[in-house]
Protein backbone atom coordinates (compact mmCIF):
# COMPACT_ATOMS: atom_id res chain seq x y z
CA UNK A 1 0.00 0.00 0.00
CA UNK A 2 1.50 3.36 -1.05
CA UNK A 3 1.42 6.38 1.25
CA UNK A 4 -1.22 7.95 -0.99
CA UNK A 5 -3.42 4.87 -0.67
CA UNK A 6 -3.03 4.99 3.13
CA UNK A 7 -4.00 8.67 3.18
CA UNK A 8 -7.07 8.08 1.00
CA UNK A 9 -8.19 5.19 3.19
CA UNK A 10 -7.96 7.48 6.23
CA UNK A 11 -9.87 10.24 4.39
CA UNK A 12 -12.68 7.84 3.53
CA UNK A 13 -13.12 7.18 7.24
CA UNK A 14 -13.03 10.89 8.07
CA UNK A 15 -15.53 12.17 5.50
CA UNK A 16 -18.30 9.60 5.89
CA UNK A 17 -21.55 11.59 6.06
CA UNK A 18 -19.76 14.95 5.94
CA UNK A 19 -21.67 16.45 3.00
CA UNK A 20 -24.99 15.44 4.58
CA UNK A 21 -23.98 16.98 7.92
CA UNK A 22 -23.07 20.31 6.32
CA UNK A 23 -25.84 20.50 3.70
CA UNK A 24 -27.74 23.36 5.39
CA UNK A 25 -24.66 25.46 6.16
CA UNK A 26 -24.51 28.92 4.58
CA UNK A 27 -21.00 29.97 3.55
CA UNK A 28 -20.03 33.64 3.42
CA UNK A 29 -19.14 35.39 0.17
CA UNK A 30 -15.46 35.15 -0.77
CA UNK A 31 -13.76 38.49 -1.38
CA UNK A 32 -10.23 37.17 -1.97
CA UNK A 33 -9.46 35.74 -5.41
CA UNK A 34 -6.74 33.10 -5.36
CA UNK A 35 -6.60 33.09 -9.16
CA UNK A 36 -6.17 36.85 -9.45
CA UNK A 37 -3.50 36.86 -6.75
CA UNK A 38 -1.39 34.41 -8.78
CA UNK A 39 -1.56 36.20 -12.13
CA UNK A 40 1.97 37.10 -13.17
CA UNK A 41 2.34 40.00 -15.56
CA UNK A 42 5.25 40.26 -17.97
CA UNK A 43 8.39 41.34 -16.15
CA UNK A 44 7.05 40.48 -12.71
CA UNK A 45 8.81 38.14 -10.31
CA UNK A 46 7.29 34.70 -9.85
CA UNK A 47 4.48 34.73 -7.25
CA UNK A 48 4.82 32.90 -3.96
CA UNK A 49 2.31 30.56 -2.34
CA UNK A 50 3.85 30.11 1.11
CA UNK A 51 2.78 26.98 2.92
CA UNK A 52 2.10 26.22 6.56
CA UNK A 53 3.05 22.58 7.08
CA UNK A 54 3.83 21.15 10.52
CA UNK A 55 4.83 17.67 9.35
CA UNK A 56 4.82 15.40 6.31
CA UNK A 57 5.21 11.69 5.51
CA UNK A 58 8.53 12.38 3.79
CA UNK A 59 10.13 14.61 6.43
CA UNK A 60 8.30 13.64 9.62
CA UNK A 61 7.85 16.43 12.16
CA UNK A 62 8.90 19.81 10.74
CA UNK A 63 7.39 22.36 13.13
CA UNK A 64 4.75 20.57 15.22
CA UNK A 65 4.41 23.43 17.72
CA UNK A 66 4.32 26.18 15.09
CA UNK A 67 2.22 29.29 15.72
CA UNK A 68 0.33 29.26 12.43
CA UNK A 69 -0.94 32.83 12.81
CA UNK A 70 2.56 34.16 13.44
CA UNK A 71 3.86 32.34 10.37
CA UNK A 72 0.93 33.42 8.21
CA UNK A 73 1.51 37.07 9.11
CA UNK A 74 5.24 36.74 8.38
CA UNK A 75 4.41 35.28 4.97
CA UNK A 76 1.98 38.10 4.21
CA UNK A 77 4.37 40.82 5.40
CA UNK A 78 7.15 39.44 3.21
CA UNK A 79 5.42 39.35 -0.13
CA UNK A 80 3.52 36.06 -0.36
CA UNK A 81 0.67 36.29 -2.88
CA UNK A 82 -1.26 33.54 -1.08
CA UNK A 83 -0.92 31.06 1.76
CA UNK A 84 -1.46 27.29 1.68
CA UNK A 85 -2.52 25.60 4.92
CA UNK A 86 -2.32 21.83 5.39
CA UNK A 87 -5.48 20.66 7.15
CA UNK A 88 -4.81 16.91 7.26
CA UNK A 89 -4.09 15.82 10.84
CA UNK A 90 -3.17 12.16 10.58
CA UNK A 91 -0.18 12.60 8.26
CA UNK A 92 0.59 16.35 8.35
CA UNK A 93 -0.50 17.44 11.86
CA UNK A 94 -2.69 20.17 10.37
CA UNK A 95 -6.30 21.07 11.12
CA UNK A 96 -9.26 23.15 10.04
CA UNK A 97 -8.56 25.27 13.12
CA UNK A 98 -5.18 26.16 11.62
CA UNK A 99 -6.96 27.24 8.43
CA UNK A 100 -9.57 29.25 10.34
CA UNK A 101 -6.99 31.00 12.46
CA UNK A 102 -4.83 32.01 9.51
CA UNK A 103 -7.76 33.23 7.39
CA UNK A 104 -8.98 35.45 10.23
CA UNK A 105 -5.65 37.24 10.59
CA UNK A 106 -4.36 37.71 7.04
CA UNK A 107 -5.84 39.56 4.09
CA UNK A 108 -4.36 37.54 1.23
CA UNK A 109 -6.10 34.41 -0.19
CA UNK A 110 -5.69 31.13 1.68
CA UNK A 111 -5.76 27.66 0.08
CA UNK A 112 -7.02 24.60 1.91
CA UNK A 113 -4.49 21.89 1.12
CA UNK A 114 -5.80 18.42 1.85
CA UNK A 115 -6.65 15.16 0.13
CA UNK A 116 -10.14 16.01 -1.08
CA UNK A 117 -12.31 13.04 -1.97
CA UNK A 118 -15.74 14.40 -1.00
CA UNK A 119 -17.59 17.63 -1.82
CA UNK A 120 -18.26 18.06 1.88
CA UNK A 121 -14.57 18.88 2.31
CA UNK A 122 -14.94 21.68 -0.23
CA UNK A 123 -17.91 23.11 1.65
CA UNK A 124 -15.90 22.82 4.87
CA UNK A 125 -13.16 24.88 3.24
CA UNK A 126 -15.56 27.69 2.30
CA UNK A 127 -17.18 27.63 5.74
CA UNK A 128 -13.65 28.20 7.04
CA UNK A 129 -13.45 31.10 4.54
CA UNK A 130 -10.73 29.55 2.38
CA UNK A 131 -10.40 31.14 -1.05
CA UNK A 132 -9.31 27.96 -2.82
CA UNK A 133 -8.95 24.20 -2.48
CA UNK A 134 -6.42 21.72 -3.80
CA UNK A 135 -7.79 19.02 -6.11
CA UNK A 136 -5.35 16.21 -6.84
CA UNK A 137 -5.66 14.45 -10.17
CA UNK A 138 -3.93 11.41 -8.63
CA UNK A 139 -6.78 11.22 -6.10
CA UNK A 140 -9.86 12.14 -8.14
CA UNK A 141 -8.58 10.24 -11.21
CA UNK A 142 -11.11 11.25 -13.89
CA UNK A 143 -11.90 14.32 -15.95
CA UNK A 144 -15.53 14.10 -14.84
CA UNK A 145 -14.75 14.04 -11.12
CA UNK A 146 -12.24 16.89 -11.38
CA UNK A 147 -14.75 18.97 -13.34
CA UNK A 148 -17.54 18.23 -10.85
CA UNK A 149 -15.43 19.17 -7.83
CA UNK A 150 -13.93 22.29 -9.48
CA UNK A 151 -17.35 23.55 -10.53
CA UNK A 152 -18.69 22.92 -7.03
CA UNK A 153 -15.82 24.93 -5.53
CA UNK A 154 -16.50 27.74 -8.00
CA UNK A 155 -20.22 27.68 -7.16
CA UNK A 156 -19.18 28.48 -3.58
CA UNK A 157 -16.98 31.35 -4.76
CA UNK A 158 -13.66 29.54 -4.52
CA UNK A 159 -10.93 28.65 -6.99
CA UNK A 160 -9.38 25.20 -7.41
CA UNK A 161 -5.70 24.42 -7.80
CA UNK A 162 -5.64 21.19 -9.81
CA UNK A 163 -2.46 19.26 -9.08
CA UNK A 164 -0.74 16.95 -11.56
CA UNK A 165 2.45 14.92 -11.55
CA UNK A 166 2.88 13.59 -15.08
CA UNK A 167 1.80 14.12 -18.69
CA UNK A 168 -1.22 11.81 -18.44
CA UNK A 169 -2.56 13.72 -15.43
CA UNK A 170 -1.98 17.03 -17.20
CA UNK A 171 -4.19 15.87 -20.08
CA UNK A 172 -6.93 14.81 -17.63
CA UNK A 173 -6.74 18.16 -15.82
CA UNK A 174 -6.84 20.13 -19.08
CA UNK A 175 -9.87 18.19 -20.27
CA UNK A 176 -11.62 18.98 -16.98
CA UNK A 177 -11.39 22.72 -17.64
CA UNK A 178 -8.87 23.51 -14.89
CA UNK A 179 -8.02 27.21 -14.63
CA UNK A 180 -5.12 26.86 -12.19
CA UNK A 181 -2.81 23.87 -12.56
CA UNK A 182 0.12 22.71 -10.48
CA UNK A 183 2.92 20.31 -11.31
CA UNK A 184 4.22 18.47 -8.26
CA UNK A 185 7.86 17.43 -8.27
CA UNK A 186 7.07 14.73 -5.72
CA UNK A 187 5.88 11.24 -6.66
CA UNK A 188 3.37 10.11 -4.03
CA UNK A 189 4.01 6.49 -4.92
CA UNK A 190 7.45 6.57 -3.29
CA UNK A 191 7.79 10.20 -2.05
CA UNK A 192 10.79 10.81 -4.31
CA UNK A 193 11.35 14.33 -5.67
CA UNK A 194 12.72 15.33 -9.08
CA UNK A 195 12.54 19.08 -9.63
CA UNK A 196 14.16 18.77 -13.07
CA UNK A 197 11.08 17.12 -14.56
CA UNK A 198 8.84 20.06 -13.62
CA UNK A 199 9.77 22.59 -16.38
CA UNK A 200 8.98 20.29 -19.34
CA UNK A 201 5.66 19.34 -17.74
CA UNK A 202 4.77 22.99 -17.10
CA UNK A 203 5.41 23.68 -20.78
CA UNK A 204 2.60 21.26 -21.69
CA UNK A 205 0.09 23.57 -20.00
CA UNK A 206 -1.27 26.46 -22.12
CA UNK A 207 -0.29 29.96 -21.02
CA UNK A 208 -3.90 31.04 -20.47
CA UNK A 209 -3.93 28.75 -17.41
CA UNK A 210 -2.26 29.82 -14.16
CA UNK A 211 0.70 27.47 -13.60
CA UNK A 212 2.19 26.53 -10.23
CA UNK A 213 5.40 24.62 -9.47
CA UNK A 214 4.94 22.55 -6.31
CA UNK A 215 7.27 20.69 -3.94
CA UNK A 216 11.02 20.20 -3.85
CA UNK A 217 11.89 23.90 -4.12
CA UNK A 218 14.56 24.70 -1.55
CA UNK A 219 17.24 26.78 -3.30
CA UNK A 220 17.49 29.84 -5.53
CA UNK A 221 18.66 27.48 -8.29
CA UNK A 222 15.39 25.54 -7.96
CA UNK A 223 13.37 28.76 -8.29
CA UNK A 224 15.44 29.83 -11.30
CA UNK A 225 14.85 26.43 -12.91
CA UNK A 226 11.05 26.56 -12.75
CA UNK A 227 10.20 30.28 -12.72
CA UNK A 228 10.47 30.88 -16.50
CA UNK A 229 7.63 28.38 -16.97
CA UNK A 230 5.18 29.18 -14.17
CA UNK A 231 3.24 31.97 -12.53
CA UNK A 232 3.80 30.85 -8.95
CA UNK A 233 5.85 28.54 -6.78
CA UNK A 234 4.49 26.74 -3.72
CA UNK A 235 7.10 26.44 -0.96
CA UNK A 236 6.59 25.12 2.55
CA UNK A 237 9.18 22.87 4.18
CA UNK A 238 12.07 25.23 3.45
CA UNK A 239 10.33 28.03 5.34
CA UNK A 240 8.84 25.94 8.16
CA UNK A 241 12.07 24.31 9.31
CA UNK A 242 13.93 26.37 11.90
CA UNK A 243 13.15 29.61 13.70
CA UNK A 244 10.21 31.60 12.22
CA UNK A 245 12.39 34.70 12.52
CA UNK A 246 14.50 33.33 9.66
CA UNK A 247 11.56 33.14 7.21
CA UNK A 248 12.05 36.67 5.87
CA UNK A 249 15.69 35.96 5.02
CA UNK A 250 14.72 32.66 3.38
CA UNK A 251 12.08 34.34 1.21
CA UNK A 252 14.56 37.06 0.22
CA UNK A 253 17.22 34.47 -0.63
CA UNK A 254 14.91 32.29 -2.72
CA UNK A 255 12.80 34.86 -4.50
CA UNK A 256 14.37 38.29 -4.04
CA UNK A 257 10.89 39.71 -3.32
Amino acid sequence: MTILEKIIAQKEREVSGLERTLKNAKPLKNHRSFLQALKRNKGEAVKLIAEIKKASPSKGAIAPEADVVEIGLIYEENGAAAISVLTDYEFFQGSLSDLNNVVREVEIPVLRKDFIIDKGQILEARLSEASAVLLMTSVLKTTEKLKEFREYAESLGMDALVETQDEAEIQIALASGAKIMGVNARHFSDLSVDIKRVPPLLQLIPNNIIKVAESGISTKADVDLVSPYCDAVLIGSSFMSGDPRTIKAKIDALLCI
